[in-house]
């Protein structure tokens, strides 16, 4: 087994692809034994169903008492793995423990932001969720499409819009705690110029600073985002009960 799988065997695809890109389901070709060819096909089937469903109540971490599921967690870490595993490319248990670890923390930090959202007092607009929903049946093209990727996750239409709306709510809080106190100071800026005026350059030479200065407030503005969501995560995290389940 994978080190992210924890003995849980299932499968797993991708939000709305149809495409597998980690599977936890029995063994793969870098284990040692190889799969049995001859089991039953039904008997193989009630052992992925059983497994499913053991990997449907587990609990991987709990943010202030509210539990990460398992699915969450390998939904994410499919969405995480085209970063660092290509197409043809052999998985390996380094690989599969830094996408795990990558996709918990961000199911975390979107915990700790919707809870944020919540004690603010913000809720997602009805008018916003309907629009999303309706863009992704859109993406399905027909309902049955739609309809058998919600199978394939295990989730109904009311989880899809929970889903949604969770997501409005981190676009909500972040835009309230992170880009909505990060300015760029000019004064900055011209200091930035100065120390390296002659990389900025256009066709025709050197730009002036006037002409330079949407790139380094640009530039200014992503470094000042980052620090300020590693502040807010920080103190969100330090407030906060998190456990990992072993």
């Amino acid at each position: 087994m994978t080190s992210f799988s924890k003995g849980i065997a299932c499968f797993i695809v991708v939000l709305f692809s149809g495409v597998a890109l980690i599977s936890c389901k029995g063994d793969t070709a870098q284990q040692k034994e190889a799969p049995n060819r001859t089991a039953e096909p039904s008997r193989i089937g009630e052992e992925q169903r059983k497994h499913f469903e053991e990997s449907q109540k587990t609990i991987v971490a709990k943010v202030n008492g509210v539990p990460v599921m398992m699915p969450e967690l390998l939904q994410e870490m499919n969405a995480i793995a085209p970063q660092y595993i290509k197409p043809g490319q052999k998985r390996d248990p380094k690989t599969d423990e830094k996408i795990r670890k990558e996709a918990l923390d961000l199911l975390i930090y979107r915990e700790l932001a919707v809870q944020a959202a919540k004690k603010e007092g913000m809720k997602a607009p009805a008018g916003a969720v309907a629009e999303e929903l309706k863009r992704i049946k859109g993406e399905m093209k027909t309902e049955e499409t739609f309809r058998q990727n919600l199978a394939k996750l295990g989730i109904t239409e009311e989880d899809l819009k929970r889903r949604i709306e969770r997501g409005i709510l981190v676009e909500m809080i972040t835009e309230k705690e992170i880009f909505g106190k990060v300015t760029v100071d000019l004064d900055e800026a011209k200091k930035v110029y100065a120390k390296r005026k002659n990389f900025y350059k256009g066709p025709s030479g050197p730009l002036s600073f006037e002409e330079a200065r949407p790139l380094i407030e640009r530039e200014l503005k992503t470094a000042a985002v980052q620090k300020r969501e590693d502040e807010w995560i920080g103190a969100l995290k330090k407030a906060a009960r998190i456990e990992i389940a072993p």
